[in-house]
């Protein structure tokens, strides 16, 4: 009867699982939730503009579903933009498609076609186990609605339309996985996050959600402690959500992984890095070339290098990209974004500055001297 009923895949028959990783929806991926079954073409242009499957990209050969998040091993193959819009996706003529292919070459689309993630619905990004346990605290509701607590888990803070963290990607990831040795010293242990250099010429800015928190650590051994949570039954005695007890709870979860628990335990810090794969913009909201490069916000814009051509209104061509005010007038929370030129920090990615003025990874600007003798000039 089963093999009778079985049909093709759906958002919904994805996101069953999908939507809802980490224990409630959008808690861990910042830009999956249930509102990808039927959302609008802002929220995202491949499902609420093309009505996509999940299937369409997410191609399976001999039961192996290419596609992963950046905290598993890609081990059934990997899906990027480039599978359907090649490497050099900008198809038209003006000069403006060179300049978005040539940056093809270094930059992620996501970068530039989600600019925020968690649009569709708010997301967590802070998650401190420390604080679990108090049946007697009162949970509040953040400006998004969202509690900022519970017992069973802790504390927690969350985000919607929020700008990603953005990092050197060059294909892998960096992982701490169940008895790797942490440094107990250091502020905060990267559990997930990108390899890559401004070196690498295989290495992208890619965009990023961090998702930050506290978690218990062996004070001796130096792992990440695993907790026994859900009360397998009624006469369980080891169970935290039962007894709230973390002792019992690691001592138990220890053994289920195989791995000693010394009976001490410190409380640190951990940043999981997530890429953000979906809720991709209309072509249209891309970040436009003077909210990266404020450089281009002066008076001279493109014509800093290219001749003048009083057919093309380099103005208009830099300026033109994601509204912000339009998407805060929506009720998105991006207030503090309207009007910023410095969208990518290019210093914290090792750039000198700008790439306009102080050049890219590789090469210096053709017109590189002269544009930074104008800055120069233009300095009090």
């Amino acid at each position: 009867m089963v093999a009778e009923n079985v049909g093709h895949t759906t958002r919904a028959t994805c996101g069953k699982c999908h939507f809802n990783g980490g224990g409630g929806e959008a808690v861990k991926h910042a830009d999956l939730s249930r509102q990808l079954l039927y959302p609008e073409r802002a929220c995202d242009i491949h499902m609420g503009g093309l009505d996509f499957q999940c299937a369409e990209c997410h191609k399976t050969r001999n039961h192996k579903i290419s596609g992963r998040s950046s905290s598993a091993p890609p081990v059934e193959g990997v899906f990027t933009c480039s599978n359907c819009h090649s490497e050099k996706p900008h198809y038209g003529n003006a000069i403006i498609d060179h300049h978005l292919n040539k940056h093809c070459e270094t930059i992620d689309c996501n970068t530039c076609h989600s600019p925020v993630y968690a649009k569709c619905k708010p997301t967590k990004v802070w998650w401190d186990w420390s604080k679990a346990g108090d049946k007697k605290r009162k949970a509040k509701k953040d400006k998004y609605g969202m509690p900022d607590y519970h017992w069973k888990k802790g504390e927690f803070k969350w985000k919607e339309s929020a700008k990603p963290v953005y990092r050197w990607a060059g294909g892998f990831t960096r992982r701490v996985i169940m008895g790797d040795k942490l440094d107990l010293n250091a502020p905060v242990t990267n559990l997930t996050e990108p390899v890559g250099s401004i070196k690498d010429p295989n290495s992208k800015i890619s965009p990023f959600k961090v998702m930050k928190g506290i978690q218990a650590v062996d004070a001796k051994n130096k792992y990440i402690l695993v907790p026994h949570l859900f009360p397998r039954n009624k006469a369980d005695k080891t169970a935290y959500w039962k007894h709230r007890d973390w002792q019992k709870a690691f001592t138990d979860g220890m053994q289920a992984v195989g791995l000693p628990y010394s009976g001490e335990y410190v409380w640190k810090e951990t940043w999981m890095y997530w890429g953000l794969n979906h809720e991709v913009m209309p072509a249209k909201s891309a970040l436009s070339c003077v909210q990266c490069h404020s450089s281009l916000k002066a008076e001279k814009t493109c014509d800093r290098c290219h001749q003048d051509n009083r057919n093309v209104d380099f103005e208009k061509v830099a300026h033109k990209g994601t509204d912000f005010s339009y998407m805060m007038s929506k009720g998105r929370d991006v207030g503090h974004l309207i009007g910023a030129t410095d969208y990518i920090d290019f210093k914290a990615l090792g750039y000198t500055g700008d790439p306009i003025i102080h050049g890219g990874r590789f090469k210096k600007m053709p017109m590189g001297y002269r544009a930074t003798s104008e800055i120069k000039l233009e300095q009090p």
